[in-house]
């Protein structure tokens, strides 16, 4: 049978339109569209410290020799640093840029910190972009490149003396002076391992208002000075306080031994050498209890108290203030830091009268 011309057009034409609308319409379930690739791009890039032109390839996603050609680099000549070139790069990826950031030191920051909270490499960081920057103080200035579009992540809480601190039951009173008193309801110093190592607990007993504050120091001790050794109380009372040997004190839970903090790599037991002790973090554990207003004297013996004087004045101790706090160079009884045979290799702090501590005498 013959179709008209009229006929086998009009086909043509709906077979025409058909296709035409069969592109336009939606892909078919499970069959993903056509990705359109966007159009390169020029940009500038400027090389970062530590950055080579093959990492500049990698992030852009071009090939080095492109790299070299665009900017008539030699490929025969290899430069070890390109820090500060700025490199013409056609690409599909502009938006890859790093952002260059100036930061200020605050304090408490390190460098695991810092990089953490800019999801960086900590070595990097370090050693190649702040190379120069030997420790970290309160101000100086940082260069940081981050990924484009990164938020710093949140500061954790700021830890507090509180939070490193543990309950102490409540109760225990010190009567008398330390030489000739006791000790009623007496409480054992409680575990905090963040803090201290108790030595012996038949001999950790003591009155709540001085485990309290001796705790307050170590705590303010801790967060200050990062210190990371162990901190070992030796002798502080037994649960009744009296005498007990080989102390002439230690009766009314207000006096407590510590061992002189010593430098990595030394046993806290027997800090018997100058160049085992710490003397840094020495001057600042005694400056801890001096701060919390609540301590009588730390005793140590004379020949201690030279590099401990020498610890104190590298730290900014005033003159005045020296007079005050440390014996040292005098040899009469003067100031909160006082000579007492027998105190080589660690201190004896003893603390105040507590404020509902009524028979208790200094």
């Amino acid at each position: 049978m013959r179709v008209s011309p009229v006929v086998a057009l009009t086909a043509v034409i709906a077979v025409f339109f058909a296709r035409a609308d069969s592109l336009h319409a939606a892909p078919p379930s499970g069959v993903m569209a056509a990705t359109v690739t966007p159009s390169a791009q020029w940009i500038i890039h400027e090389v970062i410290p530590g950055e080579r032109i093959a990492d500049v390839a990698d992030r852009f996603a071009v090939s080095v020799a492109s790299i070299q050609r665009w900017n008539n680099i030699d490929s025969k000549r290899v430069l070890s640093d390109y820090t500060g070139v700025r490199l013409r790069v056609q690409t599909h990826l502009p938006g890859r840029q790093r952002d260059k950031l100036s930061y200020v030191v605050r304090d408490g920051d390190s460098w695991s910190r810092i990089a953490h909270r800019y999801d960086v490499d900590q070595n990097t960081l370090e050693s190649t972009w702040n190379r120069e920057v030997r420790m970290l103080h309160p101000g100086d200035r940082l260069l940081i490149w981050v990924e484009p579009g990164v938020i710093p992540k949140e500061e954790p809480p700021e830890i507090t003396a509180a939070d490193l601190m543990v309950p102490v039951a409540n109760g225990a009173v010190s009567f008398g002076w330390p030489n000739g008193g006791r000790l009623l309801n007496g409480v054992m110093i409680p575990e905090n391992p963040a803090l201290y190592t108790v030595r012996n607990i038949l001999h950790s007993y003591g009155s709540t208002h001085a485990i309290q504050t001796l705790q307050r120091a170590l705590a303010a001790f801790r967060l200050k000075t990062k210190y990371d050794g162990e901190v070992l109380l030796w002798d502080m009372s037994v649960k009744r306080g009296g005498r007990f040997g080989p102390h002439h004190s230690h009766r009314s839970g207000r006096d407590v031994d510590i061992a002189i903090p010593v430098r990595p790599g030394y046993p806290p037991e027997t800090p018997a050498s100058d160049d085992a002790v710490d003397w840094h973090a020495t001057w600042s554990l005694i400056k801890s209890f001096i701060d919390t207003g609540e301590v009588k004297y730390v005793f140590l013996s004379r020949q201690r108290q030279a590099a401990l004087y020498k610890a104190a004045v590298a730290s900014g101790a005033t003159p005045e203030q020296l007079e005050e706090w440390i014996q040292y160079p005098r040899t009469t009884k003067y100031g909160i830091v006082r000579h007492s045979s027998g105190h080589h290799c660690h201190l004896h702090v003893r603390f105040a009268c507590g404020p509902d501590e009524f028979e208790c005498f200094e």
